[in-house]
């Protein structure tokens, strides 16, 4: 039996339609794993935030009082939508009741999303490190909002101070110090075997026991198990094939 050509035409346009249906359009993204590998290695400069901070907060030039607030956050890390991020909740924050700090779309910068008191409402800001200190900024600042902020780590780790500005000039910090002690960059410790940082919690495994340094990464490691021990004995070889 002969196919016109009609026939032979039309078969071919439905196979090439297939083929090139199965062929990517455009570049692949990032594989998830890849992704969050590298928001890891991005926000490492941030380790030290993890932990669980008591605050005291005071507005500039204030000596009153009613001027004064307490507040506490804990910070740990995220694992989410194949993004890594660190987060805090405040619950009972003064200017945020919760925030993510995440990798910028350049190498060095970082987003800050914060959550308001009320839940719901979220403020963006933009930044980077300046002399290892993290300040973002907005230009959407709303009335009596923030339009930039400041974390600086000060006492090698042991006390982190969260200072609000609006129009350039401080108008309140909140001055924060870490529970219990130790958890500083020079501390010595077992190592998170999800981050690298300062281990904390006990996890296990076929037997055997590892650590990580908050809730976020225990919950990584109770998912991927083996992806993060095969992570982790990578990040072990390339840090002793630097040191030689």
């Amino acid at each position: 039996m002969r196919c016109n050509p009609v026939c032979i035409r039309a078969a071919c346009l439905l196979a090439g339609a297939a083929l090139f249906g199965a062929l990517p359009l455009r570049a692949e993204e990032p594989a998830k794993d890849d992704k969050v590998s590298s928001d890891k290695k991005a926000l490492s400069a941030l380790q030290t935030y993890v932990g669980d901070w008591k605050g005291a907060g005071t507005l500039k030039g204030s000596t009153a009082a009613k001027d004064g607030w307490s507040e506490e956050t804990g910070w740990a890390w995220e694992f989410k939508g194949g993004h890594a991020g660190i987060v805090f909740k405040s619950p009972n924050g003064k200017y945020f009741s919760a925030g993510r700090v995440d990798p910028g779309e350049k190498d060095g910068a970082y987003v800050f999303t914060g959550t308001l008191p009320d839940g719901k409402t979220e403020e963006k800001f933009a930044g980077a490190l300046n002399k290892g200190d993290l300040e973002v900024t907005t230009d959407k600042a709303g009335a009596g909002r923030p339009e930039k902020i400041t974390f600086e780590l000060v006492a090698k780790g042991k006390r982190m101070l969260m200072t609000y500005y609006v129009k350039g000039q401080p108008f309140a910090e909140v001055g924060f110090t870490r529970k219990g002690s130790g958890f500083g960059k020079e501390a010595q410790g077992p190592e998170c075997i999800v981050t690298g940082g300062l281990g904390t919690i006990s996890v296990s495994y076929k037997g055997q026991s590892y650590y990580v340094c908050c809730g976020g990464c225990k919950q990584e490691f109770n998912d991927n198990p083996e992806k993060v021990l095969a992570e982790a004995k990578a990040r072990k070889e390339k840090e002793k094939a630097e040191k030689k």
